[in-house]
């Protein structure tokens, strides 16, 4: 936008040059100083020094003594001059306006035009100085927003993890007091119960009441269990247990690369922390890897998991019998059925290979948990 009033401003004080141009009695050579005021006054921005910048314009001021028609063109290099800040260039424009000593009204014309160029170039100027420093302003205020919404959304992130580890591990704690007091009331309850059955085993009455106390007692027992098994299930958690399971691993070191967006279903993560503790303990029995890596990815339409080591082999695995290849001893081989089996039951696939290294890829589609 800035370069298009630098344009229309120019177009203006050559309009009025060639204007003033017209009236002079001689202006055979208008055309020409034209063409030549033209090149000089496009030539002098192309240059980033101010030294080159003022060369064209001091030839423009001087280009009055070769063509006294130029002279009309003075304002166009004034507001050049303005314009680049290349003051000092002005004075061969004032040296040759008093040479020329020119007379007649259009000298009126002259002078106004070259103050109304400076003054056109001088808010131009500042005009443009502002813009800049607007968007700068712009700019900065707009990073400064993006930098504070990605801070928020880090934040945010950050205490919905911590709320959601807290929960959990408050889950695992009231499951573990369940588990060590209630449940251990209720056993030494229905111990006493069992013993009282047995002391008064001839006495009818007595007896009934205290089978229906035992079968309370075992309902209660039964329903106790069930609550702890549900919450401890409930607070675990994939990427935190996988976490703990690779800094764990001293064989060699494990790189986890885990990426959830949601929390998995209870069947995915046992599954998986099943398969990394089966692949843990293959890699520390028969594999001579110096490093893991073990990946988990949610994508929408399926779970997935890769683990590998760079272990020594070659050549794929047979994916229908993985005891067939007779590098793997029996108790690997039934590992490795072991997860397939884990696999199969979800509806996944898993396939097994080590061309450079020891590999399992598996895939669980969502659809079918």
């Amino acid at each position: 936008m800035e370069q298009l009033y630098y344009l229309c401003a120019k177009a203006l004080f050559l309009g009025f040059g060639l204007w003033q141009g017209l009236q002079l009695p001689e202006h055979k050579k208008l055309v020409l100083s034209l063409f030549l005021a033209l090149a000089l006054s496009f030539a002098a921005p192309l240059f980033r020094r101010k030294i080159l910048q003022a060369i064209p314009l001091v030839l423009g001021c001087l280009l009055p003594l070769l063509y006294p028609e130029a002279m009309v063109f003075l304002p166009l290099f004034l507001f050049d001059i303005v314009s680049l800040e290349v003051y000092p260039a002005a004075l061969p424009g004032l040296l040759t306006l008093i040479r020329q000593q020119p007379g007649g009204p259009w000298l009126v014309y002259l002078v106004c035009g070259s103050l109304l160029a400076a003054l056109l170039a001088w808010v131009l100027r500042e005009n443009t100085s502002l813009r800049r420093a607007l968007r700068h302003v712009r700019d900065e205020a707009g990073e400064s927003v993006l930098a504070y919404k990605a801070e928020q959304k880090a934040l945010s992130e950050k205490q919905d993890a911590e709320v959601y580890a807290a929960t959990l591990t408050e889950r695992n704690r009231i499951a573990r007091e369940i588990h060590d007091n209630v449940g251990h009331m209720l056993s030494r309850s229905l111990l006493m119960t069992g013993a009282l059955k047995t002391v008064y085993k001839d006495d009818a009455a007595l007896k009934d009441q205290l089978g229906m106390l035992d079968q309370s007692l075992s309902q209660a027992m039964t329903a106790i269990r069930e609550s702890v098994h549900d919450l401890y299930d409930d607070s675990v958690d994939l990427e935190q247990s996988a976490a703990a399971l690779a800094a764990g691993f001293s064989f060699c070191p494990v790189a986890l690369d885990c990426r959830i967006t949601s929390a998995a279903p209870r069947r995915i993560t046992y599954c998986f922390l099943s398969i990394i503790k089966e692949a843990l303990v293959n890699i520390r029995k028969h594999s001579r890897a110096t490093q893991a890596q073990i990946a988990i990815t949610e994508h929408p339409a399926l779970w997935q998991m890769i683990i590998q080591d760079n272990g020594g082999g070659s050549g794929p695995l047979p994916e229908g019998n993985a005891l067939a290849d007779p590098s793997f001893s029996a108790e690997q081989g039934l590992g490795l059925k072991n997860m397939r089996e884990r696999v199969e039951q979800l509806s996944g696939t898993i396939h097994f290979s080590h061309a450079d290294g020891f590999r399992i890829f598996i895939s669980i589609p969502k659809e079918a948990l």
